[in-house]
C-alpha cells in the first residue's frame, strides 16, 4: 500500500508534490500545456473515478477544481504531518465533540485539500459544520470497504492520471493498481486482476471507465461475486493459454480474459472490459503482453509477503515466548514504548485437516496484520499455535481507549472476510520485559470468550467479541483460581463427583438442580422456574441431597463449597 504513514516522508513528498501542484496551477491558469508524464487530478476529477459506491462528496464548499498530491492517514493523537494536497484518511475520527473543529483547523493548516470518512449510521451535522468553516471537502466512503482497500483506491486513481501513458515494464514492481491503469489505457477498457479464488487484486481507476453491476460488486466486495457462471468463466480462463471471450450477462459487458501464469502454475486472471473499435487482434496481443508482466508482479509480492511473514514470526516468537530475548526482539522490531500490551485472537469451529488448519491459521494473520497496518500501524503482529498475537505499545491512557476500540474493529472486519467467527482478548499493560505475562493474560481472558461462545453467550455481531481482564469481571479471576485448585488435587472434589456419577448411573438431575439452585439464592421457586419444572420436584430433589450424599445446603459455608466444586466440573 503507498499511502503515507511517516510524518517526515508526508513532508517530503507534500512539499515535493505542492510544488508541482502550484506550477501546474500556473500553467493551467495561463493556458500553458500540462505535460501528460506529470499531471494529477483535481478534486473533481478524483470523485468522478472513485464513484459513490466507493467514496462519494458530501461537502465540497471548497475549489473542486484544486489538484491533489496524496494520501495521508490522519492520526487523531499526533498532529497532522504537513502534506500539502493531500487527502486524509479520517480513520477513527468522531465525528462529533468540542476537538473536532480545531482537528480540521489543523487538517487545512497541514495543506490538506479533503477528508475521507466513514459514517457508520452516527450523525454528520457537526463534522459538515467544522468541515465549511475549515474549507476542507469531505468524501463520505461506504462503511462496507475497508480502509486499506480505501487508501490503495485512492493511491492508485491520483497516480493513475500522471502514469497511465507508461510502458508496462516501468511499472514499480508489485503495485497491480499501476498495472490496471496502464493497461487499461493501452487496450481501452475498464481492467481487473484476480487471484485463483476470484479475490480482486487490483483494478484500473481511469476516470469515465464503463461499469457493469459485476464490476461494480466486484470493487465493492473485493471479490467476484459466486455464480455458476462465474465459476464457470473462471474455469475456462484458467484452462486456456489464450485470451478467452466472455459472453455478457444481465446487465453486463462482454470480457476478454487471459489466465496469468509462471509455468504451469494459474498465478490468477487478467479481465478487460472489450472497448469498442478495437480489433481483436490487438486487444489480444497487449492482455498477453500484460499477462506475462502481471505474473512477474504476482511473484513479487508473494515472495515479498512471504519474506516480511517468515521476518515477523521469527522476531515476534522471541518476545512473546523467550522473556531473556524479550528486549533484544523489540528493539529489532522497532519497539521503543516503555510498556506493551499483547492480544491474543483466535476463531473456533476450525475442524479440518492439519494443512488446512495451517492455511487458516496464515489467513487469519495475514487479515488481521493487514488490518493493522490502516488501523494500528504501530502493532506488531505474530503467530503461534493457531492464535494470532498483536503487541501494542502503549503511551497514554487515551491511546489504550483508542487501541482497544481499533482492536474490536479488526476483529469484525476480520471476521467479514473469513466468514468465520473472532474473538480478541486484551492483556494486561506490562513492562518489555514482562511482556510473557501480558501474553498470558491476553491468553486466560481468550480462553474464557472461547468458553462464553461455545455456551451461547457471545453473539458474534457485538462488542463482546473483544475483552480484557476487566471488562470479565469475577469470572476470570474464578476460572484462574478453580485452575489452581485443580492442579494441587482439590477441586472438583468429592460432592461434585458423586453427583455426577450418580447422574451418569441412575440418570438423576442432581448436579443441574442444586447449581441451579444456589445461583438462583437458595430459592427453589425461581430454581422451578429455570429447569421448567415444579417447585415440589424441586423440593424433593433437595431433600434427597443429605440421606444419598451428605450435603446440607443450610450452612453458608457448606453452599459455597458445593457451589465451587460444582462450579469447577462445568468448566
Amino acid at each position: 500500500m503507498s499511502t503515507e504513514t511517516s510524518t517526515h516522508r508526508g513532508e517530503r513528498a507534500g512539499e515535493r508534490a505542492g510544488d508541482r501542484a502550484s506550477e501546474r496551477t500556473s500553467e493551467r491558469e495561463s493556458g500553458a500545456s500540462v505535460p501528460d508524464a506529470d499531471q494529477l487530478p483535481t478534486v473533481a476529477e478524483l470523485a468522478e473515478t472513485l464513484g459513490p459506491e466507493i467514496a462519494g462528496l458530501v461537502e465540497t464548499t471548497a475549489d473542486l477544481t484544486r489538484t491533489v498530491t496524496g494520501t495521508v492517514l490522519y492520526d487523531r493523537f499526533a498532529r497532522a504531518p504537513q502534506f500539502p494536497g493531500a487527502v486524509a484518511l479520517a480513520n477513527g475520527l468522531a465525528l462529533s465533540g468540542d476537538q473536532l473543529p480545531g482537528q480540521l483547523e489543523q487538517m487545512r493548516d497541514a495543506g490538506y485539500r479533503a477528508l475521507v470518512y466513514k459514517a457508520h449510521g452516527a450523525p454528520e451535522t457537526e463534522l459538515h459544520a467544522a468541515a465549511r468553516a475549515a474549507g476542507i471537502i469531505l468524501f463520505r466512503a461506504a462503511d462496507s470497504v475497508p480502509w486499506d482497500q480505501l487508501a490503495e483506491i485512492l493511491s492508485a486513481a491520483i497516480a493513475s492520471h500522471g502514469q497511465s501513458g507508461r510502458s508496462l515494464v516501468d511499472v514499480r514492481p508489485g503495485d497491480l493498481f499501476e498495472l490496471a491503469n496502464n493497461v487499461a489505457s493501452l487496450a481501452g477498457g475498464a481492467v481487473a486482476v484476480a487471484d485463483v479464488e476470484q479475490t480482486l487484486l487490483a483494478y484500473s481507476t481511469l476516470p469515465g471507465q464503463p461499469i457493469d453491476e459485476t464490476r461494480r460488486n466486484s470493487i465493492l466486495q473485493m471479490h467476484v461475486p459466486h455464480t455458476d457462471q462465474n465459476d464457470v468463466d473462471y474455469r475456462r480462463v484458467h484452462a486456456s493459454r489464450e485470451v478467452v471471450s466472455v459472453a455478457p450477462k444481465a446487465h453486463s459487458f462482454t470480457r476478454s480474459a487471459v489466465a496469468i501464469r509462471a509455468g504451469k502454475v494459474v498465478l490468477g486472471s487478467l479481465w478487460l472490459i472489450d472497448p469498442p473499435e478495437r480489433s481483436k487482434a490487438e486487444t489480444d496481443r497487449i492482455l498477453l503482453e500484460a499477462a506475462n508482466v502481471a505474473a512477474l508482479h504476482l511473484l513479487h509480492g508473494r515472495t515479498h509477503r512471504d519474506s516480511v511473514r517468515a521476518r515477523h514470526l521469527e522476531l515476534v516468537r522471541p518476545l512473546l515466548f523467550e522473556p531473556g530475548r524479550a528486549e533484544l526482539a523489540a528493539v529489532q522490531l522497532g519497539i521503543a514504548a516503555d510498556s506493551i500490551r499483547v492480544v491474543a485472537i483466535g476463531t473456533w469451529n476450525t475442524a479440518g485437516t492439519t494443512p488446512d488448519a495451517v492455511q487458516s491459521s496464515l489467513r487469519l494473520f495475514d487479515t488481521v496484520r493487514a488490518a493493522c497496518a490502516v488501523w494500528l500501524p504501530t502493532a506488531v503482529c505474530g503467530l503461534a499455535d493457531n492464535l494470532v498475537y498483536v503487541v501494542l505499545p502503549q503511551t497514554t491512557t487515551s491511546s489504550q481507549a483508542f487501541q482497544q476500540e481499533a482492536i474490536l474493529r479488526i476483529a469484525h472486519h476480520t471476521r467479514r472476510l473469513l466468514d468465520r467467527p473472532v474473538l480478541a482478548a486484551i492483556g494486561v499493560a506490562v513492562p518489555i520485559a514482562a511482556v510473557a505475562d501480558s501474553r498470558l493474560d491476553a491468553e486466560a481472558v481468550l480462553a474464557v470468550l472461547l468458553r462464553d461462545s461455545e455456551d451461547g453467550r457471545v453473539q458474534q455481531d457485538s462488542d463482546d467479541i473483544v475483552a480484557d481482564a476487566i471488562t470479565l469481571g469475577p469470572r476470570l479471576r474464578l476460572r484462574q483460581i478453580v485452575a489452581a485448585l485443580r492442579a494441587a488435587g482439590q477441586l472438583p472434589g468429592e460432592v461434585a463427583t458423586s453427583l455426577a456419577a450418580h447422574d451418569a448411573m441412575k440418570g438423576t438431575a442432581f448436579v443441574d438442580t442444586v447449581l441451579t439452585y444456589l445461583d438462583s439464592g437458595s430459592n427453589a421457586i425461581e430454581t422451578a422456574t429455570r429447569l421448567k419444572l415444579h417447585p415440589n420436584t424441586v423440593r424433593y430433589r433437595l431433600s434427597r441431597l443429605e440421606p444419598l450424599f451428605g450435603v446440607r445446603l443450610d450452612d453458608p459455608e457448606s453452599r459455597l463449597l458445593v457451589w465451587l466444586q460444582l462450579w469447577a466440573h462445568g468448566n
